[in-house]
């Protein structure tokens, strides 16, 4: 019997196997997060911290000198490509200004932004060209952004290196920031009549308390002195200010908007008091973890204007914001609650880890929605679109077009500072007088406070009637409004192990019926860890 086919069979299967075998061993080839930069020579020594630390993080930097068009440098961008998945388009430079359809000077070191053509902001006061770096991330030229794009616009050498300290401290020296879990919301009067300025509030009060998890603190500064959650309003300005320099995760002001202002404060008998001015930008002194801003309203980043805007300004500062994402022209409140419902999705629901993703990915959901991002609050929003949108026959144009005019003012690649979280046990329903065991497991050990709050958008106390105004009261509105941002009924306070089993007994006692929630805050030495868990109290 011939045994030799089999022979050769084996071998061939042995030969198979360790050529398998070693191609199994080869190292795997990975690719490289490639981020592509536009940045002038005179900024590149100021920019190389940046790239050093970027690269020790996995990417490769490549940089572009900004020189042509905006449309021929994103083509040179194009180029730049090759084969590797681009992570984010970083623009290390102001852009030139341009007013009345004219164009200041441009240096060596300016970087030109894309211009569209207004179709729906037009038809109410806006100019009809909308300032947008979007396009530099629109790879395939459908509209549609495809890239993170951020735009630091600085003027020279000094302003860059001081941001990419700020960046870098932002990321490595706040693990245990107590801030980190902090959102303030200041919000200017709509002005748009009594049943749009209803639905507005309405709307809004919902997001905040459905979109943003219970562990979180929210504080509400709000531009209307009959509201508890308006302090003296001839102060509203310092008020406004001090919430900045708490700092934070977020802080997000919805209302009008100017290139060099925010809205006024209205005081019957009295002169309009201004929420925030380009002249009062020196008491801007962040002494907590410098947050992100977010300015739903018109014109705050209009980066191409003659003078800096003051989005641009607020970001430059030595102790400010780490970024802004600001609208470039007039913008309006359906397509803007729209994104801001994506933002919330991507950044608490999902926790998106980079702020150039967090916009991207709002930004598209904006414009192309998936399946997954027919919210139930997106699907209330385009439902209300006819009474939040002033132009509704034209909501898929107003929608592009937001996307278009807000604009990062800041680091795509910024990794957001966002607490860790922990799993907390409690009943679902208690009674007034009764003792309820709260548990979690620790994570690490540290000082852990444990805390029975309000629900959000829920006072503990009967607020004033402000049905007229009254100067001598004005000490007591401020008073109200710190009561107003105090949600916590009790709290318990204990030193944790870490991996401890932990079981706190609190009292319920003099709670209002309905529904609060249990948060935890635990402070470690690495990070901050925040909790929260529903609960419904009964008399």
């Amino acid at each position: 019997m011939n045994h030799r086919p089999r022979v050769r069979q084996r071998r061939m299967l042995v030969v198979v196997v360790g050529l398998l075998v070693h191609l199994w061993c080869l190292p795997q080839q990975v690719t490289a997060k490639l981020v592509l930069c536009v940045c002038a020579e005179e900024f590149e020594s100021a920019w190389q911290p940046w790239i050093k630390y970027r690269n020790q993080q996995g990417y490769v930097v490549k940089i572009l000198r900004p020189k042509g068009s905006a449309a021929g440098i994103r083509e040179s961008l194009k180029r730049l490509q090759q084969s590797h998945e681009i992570a984010a388009i970083v623009l290390v430079g102001d852009a030139p200004s341009f007013s009345k359809g004219k164009f200041g000077e441009r240096t060596d070191w300016h970087i030109p932004t894309f211009y569209s053509q207004a179709k729906v902001n037009v038809l109410f006061g806006s100019e009809p060209e909308v300032a947008s770096d979007l396009p530099y991330g629109d790879l395939n030229g459908d509209g549609i952004i495809d890239v993170p794009v951020g735009r630091i616009p600085v003027v020279d050498a000094q302003q860059l290196a001081g941001y990419v300290k700020r960046v870098q401290e932002y990321e490595k020296e706040y693990p245990s920031a107590p801030d980190k879990r902090d959102i303030h919301f200041v919000a200017g009067v709509g002005g748009f009549g009594p049943a749009l300025d209803g639905v507005l509030t309405s709307v809004t009060r919902k997001f905040i308390s459905q979109g943003i998890p219970g562990s979180f603190r929210v504080t509400m500064t709000q531009a209307s002195w009959q509201s508890p959650f308006c302090p003296d309003p001839f102060a509203f300005g310092k008020h406004t200010i001090n919430r900045l320099n708490q700092g934070g995760l977020f802080w997000v002001y919805m209302g009008h908007g100017l290139r060099d202002q925010l809205d006024r404060v209205v005081v019957p008998g009295e002169q309009p008091v201004s929420i925030l001015r380009r002249q009062n930008l020196e008491g801007v002194d962040v002494q907590g973890m410098p947050p992100v801003c977010v300015f739903l309203a018109c014109y705050v980043g209009a980066f191409d204007s003659n003078d800096p805007c003051i989005g641009e300004q607020l970001m430059l500062l030595e102790r400010g914001p780490i970024a802004v994402y600001a609208a470039s022209r007039v913008s309006m409140p359906y397509a803007m609650s729209v994104m801001g419902d994506g933002m919330l999705r991507q950044s608490f629901r999902l926790r998106e880890e980079l702020l150039g993703n967090v916009i991207t990915n709002a930004k598209r959901s904006l414009v192309v929605p998936a399946q997954a991002d027919r919210t139930a609050n997106r699907m209330l929003l385009d439902n209300l679109a006819g009474t939040l949108s002033p132009a509704p026959h034209l909501l898929k144009e107003e929608r592009a077009e937001h996307a278009l005019m807000f604009n990062l003012l800041g680091d795509p690649l910024l990794r957001l500072n966002y607490p860790r979280g922990v799993k907390l046990t409690s009943p679902v329903t208690a009674q007034n007088g009764s003792v309820i065991q709260v548990g979690f497991q620790a994570p690490v050990a540290g000082k852990a406070i444990l805390e029975l709050a309000a629900e959000r958008g829920v006072q503990r106390f009967v607020p004033m009637q402000r049905q007229e105004f009254d100067r001598t009261l004005v000490a007591k509105y401020t008073d109200e409004y710190i009561q107003a941002n105090d949600a916590v009924w009790h709290s318990e306070e204990r030193a944790v192990n870490a991996a401890e089993a932990v079981s706190v007994k609190m009292k319920v006692e003099n709670i209002s019926p309905g529904f609060q929630t249990i948060r935890l805050y635990l402070q470690g030495d690495q990070h901050v860890y925040i909790g929260s868990k529903r609960i419904y109290v009964s008399n």
